[in-house]
């Protein structure tokens, strides 16, 4: 048996209440092991509340300890609960108590209520109903004081409904109804304070003086004249709604005229200056702002806030602004005009209306040509007001009311000629405003064919929907097709200077890049262009396309580097020559096409005048003969630009610039071909050649061969030519090929030949069989040098030596060529008697023969014989 915990004392009960607040006891049971604390926890966490608690279930279910627990947790309870009651009767008894009293008071009230209720019921079932009367109530003289009444009720009832019904129609801007109740009301005023004299008798006899006794009238009459101004005022801002109908304006118009006394010429100037601040709200359209707001300098001691810049302008915007811009002023124009011009049989429209309005007839001639609300009459606008049939009582003076309007006056009237200058004016005007906006909202179109599009859809606009004049079309669509051409010439402008400056650049850096590199080969450039993956193609691949139109390229001489500089220039005269054939036709546009060409003509001949500077430049920066590859380079591009680029024909230059700079062009290729063939041959033969330093073997006969030196310096020499890039036409190729090799002979026979010898003879002989096949027509003085150079040298040999016969050294010579036809490819021209008449399959190939098989192998350098001490050395 477990020891029994020991009870606490009365204080520790009582330090577990602080400040009306129980604080839960921690149980002595809690000091137990682990075990015995968590069943008691589980025993206590399920116990029921405490006003469920039976005495006799807890002692029977619970230990002592539980139980002393619980009986502390409740007298906490019941101290805090005593503590809580003790504060709210000391501080809220006061309450409590006025709140009774005010319930009971509330109650006593109600009481009375219903008892004052019940009475009144009684008092009013007790009457008895009043007896019928027996005669009429009233005779003939309160039939018409009565009458008279009621004709006062009405006049006072128009002039009270009047405000409401005008802010109704302000709102709805039927300004012209708007203006006849103003007049009516006034009308009705006028009637009441008795200006009329009939009025006065009828109002005196009844005994009534309605502004005294019916000081309402002119409270009501002072509020009513103050929408005057109001109607005045929004009917003039009305105006600038430049898509409102012609008969709305008109009732506008005639607003300003009856309420504001303006003669028509004055409303007409109203209309015009209103239309053109419209204009302007529509023209200021994507005005850039000042990027700081000068309202904001330095305020409260900070920095001006800067604005960020506006982004660019959608075509889609450009062409919805223009398409207002347009609108306000053709409508403004045809709106004038149906509204103030007569026609050949009928009058205009204002005056149509203001007939009307001094027309007796209720069905005017006129009344089928104008809309509803200019047909407005007094009877009409009394039938929309709240209380129409409390007007039936107005008298028919009233009921027939019409502004009036002098119609022989010069107020009513427009002249013609005043009209015609006006409108024109005014057109003017609008035109240079509407050229300024067009020409900066064009800034943000930056290609031919968006400002083409725009042009199209405003030149459909302006001969089918505008409703313009003939005059007044053709002047738009010239106002227009100036500010499309403007900016044509502009973007044009932009992309050959873009494009001059971007070539300028490209060759700038390729050229640099040769002059970095002295090493670098011309091979470099002609490296083949990726193929493209694996993972990249498919139906139809763009990558494998490209591939395949470099190496098409590549195959016509068109280099990676050289097809970079040479695109930038004709995707830029491409594109222009797209927008002159196929955007710029059609419509009637020759004038304009015409007009580009002629601004747009004086520019490509700056691009070319710039492209063959950019090439003389690059030339002349080359001073080094290490830097030959750069020259090289400059070189096949002018020659490309000058035969085979279609950059000169699609800038579509005038015909004298591109011949000029055809010309310019082959002048700087030839110039650059002339350095590198001087540069060339000079390098090839001030080359040192050094031989092994074996001495001559008495044993070993004489060369039968082109000497090495020759045959080093022929190889270069074709390298060279290889290098530079062979022309596609064979005429060009020729005489390329003729130039070199002769001014290479005429340089290495003043270099080479101040001593001969028979393998001397042997190296002329090889010249001479080269300009032989070349067959030439002018090797006349070459054949002359290299003969005279054979005698001088035959002349010179020791008698002792023997000479061989020339007819050997021919055959000797032409079979040598048979064996360097492929290496000297370049140097030999193929014609067709130079070809093999055999049947042989390798004639094509071999055109000049094939070598003798049997005859010794000659070396082309001096080499001693191999010792029998290395023979091993060459099995294998």
């Amino acid at each position: 048996m477990s020891r029994r915990p020991s009870i606490p004392s009365a204080s520790s009960s009582s330090t577990s209440v602080a400040n009306g607040h129980a604080h839960n006891a921690i149980p002595p049971s809690m000091s137990h092991g682990g075990s015995s604390r968590s069943s008691k926890k589980l025993s206590l966490s399920k116990l029921p509340p405490a006003d469920e608690l039976d005495p006799d279930e807890l002692f029977t279910k619970y230990t002592i300890s539980e139980v002393v627990f619980v009986r502390q947790q409740l007298r906490a309870d019941a101290d805090a609960k005593q503590e809580e009651l003790r504060l709210m009767v000391g501080e809220r008894y006061r309450d409590l108590l006025q709140a009774s009293s005010s319930i009971v008071s509330i109650a006593r009230s109600s009481k009375r209520v219903i008892e004052a209720l019940d009475e009144t019921k009684n008092a009013i079932l007790t009457q008895e109903e009043p007896p019928l009367p027996r005669k009429a109530s009233v005779n003939g003289t309160q039939d018409t004081h009565l009458y008279t009444l009621q004709l006062l009720s009405a006049h006072i009832k128009l002039l009270l409904d009047a405000p409401e019904h005008l802010w109704r129609l302000i709102e709805r801007k039927k300004y012209f109804t708007a203006a006849w109740l103003l007049l009516l009301s006034r009308v009705v005023h006028r009637a009441l304070i008795q200006h009329d004299q009939q009025e006065e008798d009828t109002w005196t006899t009844q005994g009534l003086d309605a502004l005294d006794q019916f000081p309402l009238i002119q409270r009501q009459w002072d509020a009513v004249s103050q929408f005057r101004s109001q109607i005045v005022h929004k009917a003039t801002m009305s105006l600038r709604e430049y898509n409102t109908p012609s008969f709305d304006t008109c009732a506008t118009l005639l607003t300003l005229h009856l309420l504001d006394s303006r003669p028509l010429t004055e409303t007409l100037s109203v209309f015009l200056e209103q239309r053109s601040k419209s204009l302007h709200t529509a023209v200021s359209w994507g005005q850039s702002k000042s990027l700081t707001s000068p309202s904001s300098d330095r305020a409260n001691g900070h920095a001006p806030e800067k604005r960020t810049a506006s982004p660019k302008h959608t075509l889609k915007q450009i062409k919805d602004a223009a398409q207002v811009a347009l609108d306000t002023v053709a409508l403004t124009v045809k709106t004038a005009r149906d509204i103030f011009e007569d026609n050949d049989s009928e009058k205009s429209l204002v005056a149509s209306v203001m007939k009307h309005l001094q027309s007796d007839s209720a069905m005017p001639s006129t009344q089928n040509a104008l809309p509803a609300e200019l047909q407005l009459t007094t009877q009409a606008l009394l039938m929309t007001l709240p209380s129409s049939t409390h007007f039936m009582l107005l008298p028919q003076n009233l009921k027939s009311y019409k502004p009036y309007v002098d119609l022989d006056s010069s107020s009513s009237r427009v002249p013609p000629s005043h009209l015609i200058q006006k409108v024109d004016d005014w057109f003017k005007k609008s035109a240079q405003s509407l050229q300024g906006a067009l020409d900066r909202w064009f800034l943000d179109v930056s290609s031919v064919k968006d400002v083409w599009s725009i042009r199209s859809t405003v030149r459909k606009w302006i001969y089918s929907s505008s409703g313009l004049k003939e005059q007044e079309m053709e002047d738009t669509n010239l106002i227009f097709d100036d500010v499309c051409r403007r900016r044509i010439a502009e973007i044009w402008k932009t992309s050959l200077i873009s494009a001059q400056e971007s070539f300028g650049a490209s060759l700038s850096a390729a050229v640099l890049s040769f002059g970095e590199n002295a090493d670098v080969r011309i091979d470099n450039l002609f490296q083949t262009p990726p193929l493209p993956t694996a993972s990249s193609l498919g139906p139809i691949d763009a990558s494998f396309l490209k591939y395949k139109s470099t190496l098409r390229k590549q195959l016509l001489g068109r280099t990676t580097l050289l097809d970079d500089l040479l695109r930038v220039l004709e995707n830029c005269a491409r594109s222009i020559q797209h927008d002159l054939s196929q955007v710029l036709t059609g419509d009637n546009s020759n004038v304009l096409v015409t007009r580009l060409r002629n601004e747009y003509q004086p520019q490509a001949a700056i691009l070319c005048s710039g492209v063959v500077d950019a090439l003389n430049s690059a030339s002349e920066s080359i001073t080094d003969r290490s830097h030959i590859t750069g020259l090289v380079f400059v070189g096949q591009l002018a020659d490309e630009l000058a035969t085979y680029s279609s950059f000169v024909t699609d800038v579509s230059a005038d015909v004298g610039v591109a011949k000029d700079f055809r010309e310019k062009v082959k002048l700087c290729r030839d110039g650059i071909v002339n350095r590198w063939r001087s540069y060339t041959v000079s390098n090839i033969l001030s080359t040192p050649r050094h031989r092994a330093p074996f001495p001559a073997l008495p044993s070993s006969p004489v060369s039968t061969v082109p000497s090495p030196d020759l045959m080093g310096a022929l190889l270069l020499l074709t390298h060279a030519m290889q290098e530079l890039g062979i022309s596609r036409d064979l005429r060009r190729q020729s005489n390329l090929v003729d130039r070199t090799l002769q001014t290479f002979i005429e340089q290495f026979l003043r270099n080479r030949f101040d001593a001969g010898g028979i393998q001397t003879l042997y190296d002329l002989a090889f010249l001479r069989k080269l300009i032989d096949v070349r067959m030439g027509s002018d090797w006349t003085d070459v054949r002359q040098l290299l003969d005279q150079n054979a005698v001088h040298i035959r002349e010179k040999i020791p008698g002792g030596q023997t000479l061989p016969d020339q007819g050997d050294i021919e055959r000797t010579v032409s079979d040598y060529i048979a064996r360097t036809q492929v290496l000297f490819g370049i140097l030999l021209r193929n014609t067709s008697s130079s070809l093999s008449h055999s049947n042989d399959k390798l004639a094509a190939l071999l055109p000049f023969g094939s070598p003798l098989l049997d005859q010794p192998f000659q070396p082309a350098i001096d080499v001693a014989k191999p010792s029998s001490r290395f023979g091993l050395l060459l099995v294998g």
